[in-house]
């Protein structure tokens, strides 16, 4: 066994339980000193504090032993390679057709393969100055549908229909397979681990010859992904990076590294400059700029005018990092940071206005103080989940996509707020708590299958848009005595309100309190335009005298009937008995 210095090392680099997990798995790789931490150094960057967690709570500790034991096994001798053929012929072999894109025109004709959202980066343009592109196509792709895979999974039969291979004209030669699913599913750049040979053996030496003929390239396959771990990306160096977020297919490490088209990039001085998600930070020249411009985060708004700040870092108790701008006769912006430079607390006095995709990409953020902010514009914190605590007691706007992706916010207290757009906190299913008592107009979706909010006050609501309040099974109490327009599908599914009292709706759209099956009290006098599907399938309501009489024909499959409507049914019944009576007498 090694001396316990090597150990050291690697606990040093990599953690003590990463330390200890090494001990018991590579017991004789240890005993040839120095063995396992070479490979180790040479395979994983250090920019990770969680690799062992990633590794064990993937349960990928079995793959994990088989990779590192393949670093000095003999390769298989056995391994059957096909040499000769073309790349297009090996493929088709495999079921699919190959093509290369030698204009902007024909990368373009690949877009229709690709769900929205899903779309490779590779058609924003640009992409043929830097990199040779094929794309590999399933002969069967278009039949293979999007919606049938649930649960998408990197090497799925979806994500193979149709992959990029591109390989790099410039620098070292690597080759980066590009999944149908984009970024729904992890590293997706790195489709079959990067390694040819598993779509088609010999494939590797076939692009290989092709590339050295056709552009004088030499192929390394450096980048090659062996071992797969979820949020980790292999670049041109060869090594594993732990990455926060992907966008654009660069890739945001701890540690202030970038992987952009497999190149590692750090900034030029660490001491001062700080990658945190996708923006640098640069205590020096006091700048914080987007790391991509095209993003188009509006985060950076309110800090371009920095040079007579003053900017510190501290830590809290919980490792975290405070990051303090500190203006003359200003109170100071607060940044917080985690251990892997992800922003997670933010606090600014100074906003009034947030432009559109305000820190859209952002997933860790759980506190936000903008006590003075009046509008935000449309996708504020879109792909944000955790958020827990908001402060924003002077917000009259909002803009599409407010929180859209929220699961963690359970109570919302806006008391000057009047317009929100489409979906709003669109999957949050938690929250409690609405305060929001100036409300006058919502979008599309408003708290779209929220299965927390039990009761809803918005005394000053007039317009409603679709799906307002759509399948919230648990809403008790209801009070909008101003609500004059609700679109489709409002209380689409409510299972708990038992009346509903709108002396002032005049229009509403198709599947108005559909299912509802306990709703008992129904006043709607000035009602005027209803869709279809009104109130279908109630199963309880009685009380109509409330609804003008030319409209009670409206309650489409109203399953209760009053006593005086039975009675009437009763009297029609024993007519028609009494009728066929004296037709079948007359008969004899």
């Amino acid at each position: 066994m090694a001396d316990l210095k090597e150990l050291k090392r690697i606990k040093k680099k990599y953690g003590e339980d990463f330390m200890r997990l090494c001990r018991d798995l590579f017991p004789t790789i240890l005993e040839q000193e120095g063995r396992l931490e070479e490979i180790l150094y040479s395979t994983f960057a250090g920019n990770s504090r969680t690799l062992y967690e990633d590794i064990v709570n993937a349960g990928l500790e079995a793959d994990f032993k088989n990779y590192i034991y393949s670093k000095i096994d003999i390769e298989d001798p056995d391994r059957k390679i096909i040499v000769g053929k073309s790349p297009y012929e090996l493929l088709d072999e495999a079921g699919y057709d190959l093509y290369e894109c030698l204009t902007e025109e024909q990368v373009q004709e690949f877009r229709k393969y690709y769900k929205p959202r899903e779309e490779l980066c590779t058609f924003d343009g640009g992409r043929l100055e830097k990199c040779v592109v094929f794309f590999a196509v399933k002969k069967n792709a278009e039949d293979i549908k999007r919606e049938n895979f649930r649960n998408p999974k990197r090497e799925d039969e979806y994500g193979t229909s149709v992959m990029g291979i591109q390989f790099n004209r410039h620098g070292l030669c690597t080759v980066s397979i590009k999944n149908r699913y984009n970024h729904a599913v992890n590293n997706p750049d790195a489709t079959y681990g990067n390694d040819l040979d598993r779509i088609v053996p010999g494939l590797t030496q076939s692009f290989a010859d092709l590339l050295k003929k056709e552009y004088n390239l030499d192929l390394n396959n450096i980048n090659v992904e062996k071992f797969n771990i979820p949020n980790y990306v292999v670049a041109s160096d060869g090594r594993y990076y732990k990455y926060n977020m992907a966008i654009n297919r660069i890739y945001y490490c701890p540690g202030s590294i970038m992987i952009c088209f497999g190149d590692v990039i750090k900034p030029k001085n660490l001491e001062s400059q700080i990658v945190m998600d996708y923006f640098v930070l640069d205590m020096k020249k006091k700048t914080i700029k987007l790391c991509d411009e095209s993003i188009g985060d509006s985060f950076i708004d309110s800090l371009q005018d920095l040079q007579d700040a003053q900017i510190t870092i501290g830590k809290t108790k919980k490792k975290s990092k405070i990051i303090t701008i500190q203006k003359p006769e200003k109170k100071p912006i607060i940044i917080e940071v985690d251990d892997d430079n992800q922003i997670i607390g933010y606090e600014n006095h100074e906003l009034k206005q947030v432009r559109n995709n305000f820190l859209y990409d952002n997933r860790t953020l759980v506190w936000l103080n903008l006590p003075n902010v009046i509008q935000v514009g449309d996708n504020f914190l879109h792909d944000n989940e955790v958020l827990k605590s908001l402060n924003v007691p002077n917000l009259e706007q909002i803009g599409s996509g407010f929180l859209f992706q929220n699961k963690g916010l359970e109570s919302f207290d806006a008391p000057k707020l009047k317009v929100v757009g489409y979906g709003f906190f669109l999957k949050n299913e938690v929250l409690r708590s609405l305060n929001v008592p100036n409300l006058e107009q919502v979008g599309n979706s408003f708290l779209y299958q929220n299965k927390g909010l039990g009761s809803f006050d918005a005394p000053k609501l007039k317009v409603a848009g679709n799906d307002f309040l759509y399948r919230n099974e648990v809403l008790r109490s209801l009070n909008a005595p101003n609500l004059e327009q609700v679109g489709s599908r409002c209380l689409f599914q409510n299972k708990r309100l038992d009346s509903f009292d709108a002396t002032k709706l005049k229009i509403v759209g198709n599947d108005f309190l559909y299912r509802n099956e306990v709703l008992k009290s129904l006043n709607l006098p000035d009602l005027e335009e209803k869709g279809t599907g009104f109130l279908w399938s109630n199963l309880t309501l009685s009380n109509t005298n409330s609804i003008d009489s030319k409209n009670i024909a409206i309650l489409d499959k109203n399953n209760k009937v009053t006593e005086s409507e039975m009675n009437l049914v009763k009297r029609i019944i024993n007519r028609f008995r009494d009728s066929f009576k004296n037709m079948f007498k007359n008969s004899r």
